[in-house]
C-alpha cells in the first residue's frame, strides 16, 4: 500500500512539475501596454510557490500603475485553469488632483504650500508622487510631521484631495560659531543668520559673517519663489572678502538667477554676475531625496557645479570652475547610520596663471575638517569622507569620521599634498535652540594639535 500512494506521488509531482502557463486571457477594460506587464510569464510553472509569488509581483505591478495614472481604486484579479492564466483588470474611477491642503498649523499661504508640495491640479492622481510629495515638504525645512498624508475625495467631482499633517518647525535660526586651532592658538568666529519661509511665502533669506586672523567677509543670498506666477524662482547672492596679505586684496562679487524645480528631486539654476575681476555665468544642478532637512538619516545630496568666468582685465585667459558633491545617509541598525561624501573641484585650463580670488578656499566644515576655514588655496582638490552616526531620532547626532583627500599646492610649492582628518563630532537640537561640537584632527599630527569647533544657534 505504501508503495501505491508513494508512486501516486511521483506521479503528481512530475505532472506538476510539467505544468506551464500556456497563455493569458484578459477580461475587463485594459490597454494594449498592459500586457506586457504579465507577457513574461507566459512559459512559467503554473502551481508551485515561486510561479505564485512571480505571479503576484506582475499583478501587483499592473496594480500600481493604475493606481498612479488616476485609477486609485484599481485591481486586478487572477485565477489558473489548467495551464491558463486568466485576468480580470477593474479600473474604476479615474480622479484627478484637487489643490494641496496642510491639515496643520503650517502657517503657510494655501497658495504657497501647494506649489511647495509639487502636486500639480488636475493632473492624475498619484499615489508614487503623494509619498514623494510628502519627502520633499519633510526635508524643506519649513515643517515637522505630525501625521501620514492622507487623501479625500471631492463628494461633487472626480477630485482627490491630498491632505498633509505639518506644523511649523523652528528651523530660522542665528548661529555664532567658534573654532580654535591649538597648534597654531588662533580663534575664528563666524556669525549666520538665516531665515526660512519668511512670513509663509516660501521666501529665504541668508546673512553670513566671517571673522579669520588675516582675513573677512561678507556672504548673502535671497530668493523670491515664482516669479509672475511661473515655476521660475529668482535668486540673488553676493560676497565680499579682504585679505591682510602682504598687500591688503579685496574681492567682491554679485549674480542674479533663476532656478527651477524638475520634479520632486532635482533643481536647476542658471546665474549670470560680475566680480572685481571678471565676468561670471553658472549653471548648478541638485538632486536631493534626503528625508529631512536636518540630521538626515536616509537619502542622497548631489550638486553639480560649473562657472565660466571671463574679461579679467589682469589676464587674457578666460578660466572654466567646476565642482561636484556628494553625500549619502545609509541606515545601518536602529540608531546607527553611516554617511559617505566626497566632493571634488578644478579650474581649467590647467596651465594658466590665476588669481588667489580664483582658487579653492580650503578648510572648515564644508571641506576640510582638519585644517582651518580657508586655511589653504589650490586649482584642484577632492576628498572623501566616511562617517559613522548614532542618532537618536532627529534631535541627537554623534559621529566619529575619517576623512582622506588631496589637492595641487600653491605656488611656491607643487604637486599634489595628502590630507587626512580625523575627528569626532556632536549636535544637539531642542526646540528653540541647538548646540554642536567638533574636533577634528589630521594625520600626523599631535592629537593634541587638532580644530575644536563650537556652535550655538537659536531656532526660530
Amino acid at each position: 500500500m505504501k508503495n501505491i500512494v508513494l508512486m501516486i506521488l511521483l506521479l503528481a509531482l512530475a505532472a506538476f512539475g510539467n505544468c506551464r502557463i500556456s497563455n493569458i486571457q484578459w477580461s475587463g477594460s485594459r490597454e494594449k501596454e498592459d500586457e506586457a506587464f504579465l507577457a513574461h510569464l507566459v512559459g512559467e510553472p503554473c502551481g508551485s510557490a515561486e510561479a505564485v509569488e512571480s505571479i503576484g509581483s506582475a499583478v501587483m505591478l499592473l496594480q500600481e500603475h493604475y493606481e498612479n495614472k488616476g485609477f486609485v481604486g484599481a485591481q486586478v484579479f487572477y485565477s489558473i485553469e489548467g495551464t491558463t492564466l486568466y485576468v480580470e483588470l477593474k479600473k474604476g474611477l479615474g480622479y484627478v488632483w484637487a489643490a494641496s491642503e496642510n491639515l496643520d498649523s503650517g502657517k503657510t499661504r494655501p497658495a504657497v504650500f501647494q506649489r511647495l508640495s509639487g502636486l500639480t491640479v488636475g493632473a492624475p492622481v498619484s499615489l508614487f508622487d503623494l509619498r514623494r510629495s510628502d519627502r520633499k515638504l519633510s526635508r524643506l525645512g519649513y515643517y515637522e510631521k505630525t501625521a501620514e498624508p492622507r487623501m479625500f475625495r471631492d463628494p461633487v467631482r472626480n477630485r482627490i484631495v491630498p491632505a498633509f499633517s505639518l506644523k511649523k518647525a523652528n528651523v530660522s535660526e542665528a548661529e555664532g560659531f567658534l573654532t580654535y586651532s591649538s597648534e597654531s592658538n588662533v580663534w575664528e568666529g563666524k556669525i549666520d543668520v538665516s531665515l526660512y519661509n519668511i512670513l509663509g511665502t516660501a521666501r529665504d533669506l541668508v546673512l553670513e559673517g566671517y571673522s579669520l586672523e588675516n582675513s573677512r567677509s561678507m556672504y548673502g543670498f535671497y530668493k523670491e519663489p515664482w516669479v509672475l506666477g511661473t515655476f521660475w524662482s529668482v535668486l540673488f547672492r553676493g560676497s565680499f572678502e579682504e585679505e591682510v596679505l602682504e598687500t591688503r586684496e579685496k574681492n567682491a562679487y554679485g549674480e542674479v538667477g533663476v532656478s527651477r524645480d524638475i520634479g520632486f528631486d532635482f533643481n536647476i539654476s542658471i546665474f549670470l554676475g560680475i566680480g572685481s575681476n571678471d565676468k561670471r555665468t553658472s549653471m548648478e544642478v541638485e538632486y536631493v531625496s534626503l528625508d529631512r532637512f536636518s540630521l538626515p538619516r536616509r537619502g542622497t545630496h548631489v550638486k553639480m557645479v560649473a562657472a565660466y568666468r571671463m574679461n579679467r582685465p589682469d589676464s587674457l585667459e578666460n578660466l572654466l570652475y567646476s565642482e561636484l558633491a556628494v553625500a549619502h545617509y545609509i541606515p545601518i541598525y536602529g540608531n546607527f547610520i553611516s554617511r559617505f561624501c566626497g566632493k571634488a573641484g578644478g579650474v581649467f585650463p590647467t596651465d594658466g596663471e590665476y588669481l588667489r580670488s580664483d582658487l579653492f578656499a580650503l578648510g572648515g566644515l564644508e571641506s576640510f575638517k582638519g585644517m582651518q576655514y580657508r586655511e589653504t588655496y589650490s586649482r584642484s582638490y577632492g576628498f572623501s569622507e566616511l562617517a559613522l552616526l548614532w542618532q537618536d531620532g532627529y534631535d541627537l547626532s554623534l559621529e566619529i569620521f575619517y576623512q582622506p583627500g588631496l589637492y595641487r599646492r600653491m605656488w611656491p610649492g607643487h604637486g599634489w599634498a595628502l590630507q587626512q582628518s580625523y575627528g569626532l563630532g556632536f549636535t544637539q537640537y531642542r526646540e528653540n535652540w541647538s548646540i554642536s561640537i567638533y574636533y577634528a584632527m589630521t594625520n600626523g599630527k599631535n592629537y593634541l594639535d587638532g580644530i575644536l569647533g563650537f556652535g550655538v544657534k537659536t531656532l526660530f
